[in-house]
């Protein structure tokens, strides 16, 4: 994703969104279900409850879910705290939670296993795949492959708004793609990208003459005894975790988050018991009950380093006095390929605008963790998987938890002086009158945005987003989405020629920022039609 997915505010916009993906249920005629591994109740490691109840109070998340796989055997499955702020259901072992870009391995997989079947191949064009698919450069266009698209080294940027709460369909999501610009040359670096993964799960799902939604759940989902996996939330299902944010020190309910339109890029829904299962086929080298279902070399190049992504990536340990417990980090496809303590690591994170979640292996150890949570850009998922890691590995007891919680309290007090300095100015007045803002803005990339008047305010809409806007300060407004769940908001700003004409609104996140030009409306409107 996904990075985190929140919409963000000026002062945290660097924070990098991380996404999901998802899939509808059909069974295959023969299912071949993975047995079940027996769980014990008991803990893995002595005091673990204590640690986890204890950081879930330190961090403010509601509540959350281990399970732990060791030696295929699901030695620990449980939850902790509440589903929703305020309420009483607990947490269990099948609490659903939107597991945000931890689908990724999915769609990788799923590609892993139409290449077993001979229907496609890692490096095949994707063009060829998907004849109207278009990039903005020619070198990438005439070149990317399905390898580059899993691999996120196609070299565009993120442009998340381009699908982001736009309401449209995967096909014209895919169809914006052309129009989004490169951040890097084609295959030189590392570079997140969503809509890639969306190009590669279509690709699959064209080669398969099937859909995405189909294959997860009859290839993956159903032999694997995943039977509470979907690829959205389902409308009947009682046991679910609530999404929630933070702003400040304050806790706040979210609605789920729609991102079917990028679904091969995070949209599953699943539970630590299910998520069980997804570890024990990984570590197994893909094989259910002794059967093969996808390639040993097929899989074994997901879990390869593709890509560098940078060296020395674990913050945690930028220290004097501690060694680095990670010295190097690569993409696979759908992984993170990383060194942990001189153990292979294969990991990746997953978060929705509402949930957080971690999932990591070491393979060489038969060891597996997932951790999900019901809390926007939390980073306690990551730190309890690797206070298990470290628990199994017999190292020296940190507190993982309490260390990165004290980062962070340096770090918000930080952003909490530069978003002082950034706060309205008092009497702040627009360059020109409200009125003059209101009309249409298009962008073949983001698609249309509306400002308009109400009772004298102006306020925004655009796909499924639509909430007030705030003169902030030159030329920005912050525009509030959906007020009736506090989210932190997005800075908009206008620009205005010499003459006071408002002529396009910047709209984007960060870099990505595009200026949308404004439609013509009335006679200006039917004098453009004329011409």
């Amino acid at each position: 994703m996904f990075g985190s997915l929140p919409l963000l505010p000026l002062v945290t916009m660097r924070r990098r969104f991380r996404l999901v993906s998802a899939g509808l249920s059909l069974a295959i005629a023969t299912p071949l279900l993975l047995a079940p591994a027996p769980t014990s109740a008991q803990e893995p490691f002595p005091s673990l409850d204590a640690y986890v109840n204890g950081a879930l109070k330190t961090w403010k998340v509601p509540g959350l879910a281990i399970a732990i796989v060791r030696n295929d055997s699901v030695i620990y499955a449980r939850g902790y705290g509440v589903q929703a702020l305020g309420s009483s259901a607990p947490v269990d072992d099948h609490t659903l939670f939107e597991i945000g870009s931890s689908s990724k391995a999915f769609t990788a997989t799923l590609v892993a296993m139409m290449v077993t079947d001979g229907k496609m191949k890692y490096d095949e064009k994707l063009s060829d795949l998907l004849p109207d698919f278009r990039l903005y450069d020619p070198e990438a266009n005439a070149e990317a492959t399905v390898r580059d698209a899993l691999t996120h080294r196609v070299g565009i940027a993120r442009g998340e708004l381009a699908w982001l709460g736009a309401g449209v369909s995967r096909a014209e999501v895919l169809h914006r793609l052309r129009f989004l610009k490169p951040e890097s040359p084609f295959r030189s670096r590392w570079s997140y990208q969503n809509m890639m993964y969306l190009a590669a799960g279509e690709a699959a799902a064209k080669a398969a003459g099937d859909s995405w939604d189909h294959l997860v759940v009859q290839r993956i989902f159903t032999p694997l005894g995943m039977t509470s996996t979907f690829t959205s939330v389902p409308a009947d299902a009682r046991n679910v975790a609530t999404p929630h944010g933070l702003i400040g020190d304050s806790v706040f309910t979210k609605p789920h988050m729609d991102i079917q339109d990028v679904a091969p890029a995070g949209a599953i829904v699943s539970n630590a018991r299910d998520m069980a299962q997804w570890l024990r086929f990984q570590l197994n080298d893909g094989t259910v009950n002794g059967k093969r279902l996808v390639s040993h070399v097929a899989l074994a190049e997901t879990h390869a380093p593709q890509i560098l992504m940078a060296p020395g990536v674990n913050p945690r340990t930028a220290t004097d006095t501690a060694p680095a417990t990670t010295l190097f980090s690569a993409y696979g496809m759908g992984w993170m390929i990383e060194d942990y303590h001189h153990q292979l690591m294969w990991q990746h994170g997953g978060n929705t605008d509402g949930m957080t979640t971690a999932v990591g292996m070491l393979p060489e150890k038969k060891l597996g963790v997932v951790v999900l949570s019901n809390m926007n850009g939390a980073q306690l998922p990551a730190l309890l998987m690797h206070y298990i890691f470290d628990r199994q590995l017999g190292l020296p007891m940190q507190d993982l938890s309490a260390e990165a919680f004290a980062r962070y309290a340096v770090q918000r007090k930080r952003a909490d002086s530069l978003e002082a300095l950034q706060k309205r100015p008092e009497h702040a007045e627009p360059p020109v009158p409200l009125s003059a803002y209101v009309g249409t803005y298009a962008d073949s990339l983001y698609g249309e945005a509306t400002v308009s008047m109400n009772n004298g305010k102006l306020e925004l809409a655009r796909g499924s987003w639509h909430g007030p806007l705030e003169y902030w300060n030159g030329g920005n407004f912050r525009w509030t989405i959906l007020p009736s769940a506090p989210t932190p908001p997005l800075f908009i700003k206008f620009d205005t020629a010499p003459d006071g004409k408002v002529t396009g609104m910047y709209f984007g996140l960060g870099s990505d920022a595009t200026l949308m030009g404004r439609k013509p409306s009335g006679r200006a409107a039917a004098r453009a039609a004329a011409q």
